[in-house]
This record gives C-alpha cells, structure tokens and sequence, in this order.
C-alpha cells in the first residue's frame, strides 16, 4: 500500500509521518502518526482477529459460493493447512454480514450447488476479460427486469466479436457529464476495502474487488459484462443531446452491475478514484446508453458510480 491510498481513519487526511512498528500474529504493522489529529493508526485491514484478512475473507466467500459451514470449514483447513474451529468460521460470517450482505439475505434463505452458482466465460476482445453472472441474484433480478437477464445470459452465445475489435472504446469519448453525489462511507467502499485484502499486487486489484463483490454483496448480478452501441441506434435527437457522433460500433466492459431499489447500478472500480478526471464518468454514460439500447430498458432506470476504498462518485445518466 503506498501513501496516497492511506488516510487517518479519524479525520480522513492524509498529512501522517511513519511512527515506529509494532508485531502481531499477522506479522510486523507499520504505524502512522496524522499530524493533523494527532491520532496513532496501522493500515491493519481486519480488527479484532489473530488470523490474516485472507484466511477470513476466503471463509466468507467459500461460504457464501454455496459449502455448508462444516463443509467450509474443511475446505479452509485443507487449503491453508491450518485448524480453524467451525465456531470462530461462523463468528466471522455473523461481523461481516453488514458488509457482506448476501450472507444474511439470500445465503440463508436458498439451497445453492457450488458448482452451478457462479457462470463464467472469457471474452478475447483485444485482451482477456472473465465475464461473470451470479446465477441466483440474476434469476431474482430478473424478475424486476427480464430485458437485463435475457441480455445477459444471451452473452456467452450471442456476443459478437467486430465490435471489440474494430469499433472505438466508450473510454475515447468526451461528453459534459459530472458526478451528481459523492460519499465517504457506503457499502461498496466497505467492500472494496475488504477485497483489496486480498489483493497481492495493484495488478490483483480490480479482480479481486470484482469477485468479491459478486460473491458476497447480495445486489451484484454480473461483472466485466461486455456492452457495445451501434451507430444507427442513435436518433439524430439523441446525437445532439449527447454531443456524440460514431460511425463505428462502440464497444466497452462494465465492471460491475447490480440490481437494487428498483434501479440498474453500472459501476466502475477506480483505484485513487478521487483523482480520476472527468473521462471516467462519460465512460459510465455511454456503458448506461449501450445497456439501455441493448435491453430496451429506459436510461432513468440507471444509475452510475465509480468509486475506490475511500470515495464513491454518483450520477444519474437521464438527468444528462
């Protein structure tokens, strides 16, 4: 972690100085003295516990992926070579389940097989992209929005390829478009932080926060879902409203979808998402328009968000 993504958990500054370390059972933690509130603070991810975040965090996962807690347990023994007792596995799903959300909503609620929950398919469109769709979230979510859950089960088949590989990217457009709302402190921050634990290197980090949030946040249906925008889908209404003129299929990949309250959530993990510039927030417009043209679903069922551990930026693409 360097120092641009450490702030003082106390004031949210990020005017600190090294102060010394101390050891513990996850090994030598680095101390940090804020000059601003005089507050001492560690980058120690998870509180209160003796094992590493990954241990933990992947006892939350295998749980929610479907295992009962014994045969989770055993899976995590096994894996880490270790004796975890079953209780202190099922004292880690009961602190985290605000966070992990789809632990007390749905996990407990369905009979779910470990091997069907998860869909997976990698698309080669100028590189790699794992798309994934959790299969119980999109069968509930697509009671709410058919339209979504059609479109994206129809991918793996029906996905053509000239549009990634010809077509120019949603990220090479400029159009006026500025977050509405920011917020420090929402649960996809909290998530985001959780998953980053278990991220080795910064080149870990986007996969890492992706799965975890499909594995364990009870909204998010999809991730890396490939959406592309054809130019005779846009009325010559629509060209002067958005400023946007193409005469080839325009092409991207969301990075995560979620259903809740009723609305369509495109988000976009950012790291230092408070130093994103503007182009971000029109890639996610143009992510929202695609979607909308490929669904049928009107633009003010969307919403839009990039976001890192700390910062969560919002807007509405209708109200462009």
């Amino acid at each position: 972690m360097n120092n641009n993504r450490i702030a003082c958990p106390t004031c949210n500054r990020s005017n600190f100085i090294k102060y010394g370390t101390r050891f513990t059972n996850l090994g030598k933690i680095q101390i940090y003295y804020c000059k601003n509130c005089n507050n001492r603070f560690s980058t120690k991810p998870l509180k209160r516990s003796k094992y590493p975040p990954t241990i933990i965090l992947r006892s939350i996962s295998t749980y929610n992926l479907g295992n009962t807690l014994q045969q989770t347990n055993m899976i995590i023994n096994r894996k880490f070579k270790t004796s975890i007792p079953q209780s202190t596995i099922h004292s880690w799903l009961q602190r985290y389940q605000d966070i992990c959300t789809f632990t007390s909503k749905l996990r407990k609620h369905y009979e779910l097989d470990p091997k069907s929950l998860i869909f997976s398919k990698k698309f080669h469109h100028q590189q790699v992209y794992d798309f994934k769709y959790h299969t119980l979230k999109l069968n509930i979510a697509g009671k709410k929005f058919p339209q979504l859950k059609a479109y994206i089960q129809s991918l793996p088949d029906k996905c053509p390829d000239k549009p990634f590989q010809y077509g120019p990217r949603c990220s090479s457009f400029r159009i006026d478009v500025k977050p509405t709302k920011t917020t420090k402190q929402n649960n996809a921050i909290k998530l985001t932080e959780l998953a980053l634990s278990l991220a080795k290197t910064n080149r870990e980090r986007h996969q890492k926060v992706e799965d975890f949030f499909l594995i364990n946040d009870s909204a998010t249906i999809a991730i890396e879902i490939p959406v592309y925008l054809y130019p005779y889908e846009l009325n010559k209404n629509e060209l002067k409203t958005y400023g946007i003129e193409i005469s080839k299929p325009l092409s991207g990949h969301i990075d995560i979808l979620q259903v809740r309250w009723n609305k369509i959530h495109i988000l976009d993990y950012k790291p230092d998402a408070k130093l994103s510039d503007k182009p971000t927030a029109e890639q996610l417009f143009l992510y929202a328009l695609a979607l909308s043209k490929r669904t049928k679903i009107s633009l003010n069922k969307f919403t839009c968000a990039y976001f890192d551990e700390n910062y969560y930026y919002q807007f509405t693409p209708s109200s462009r």
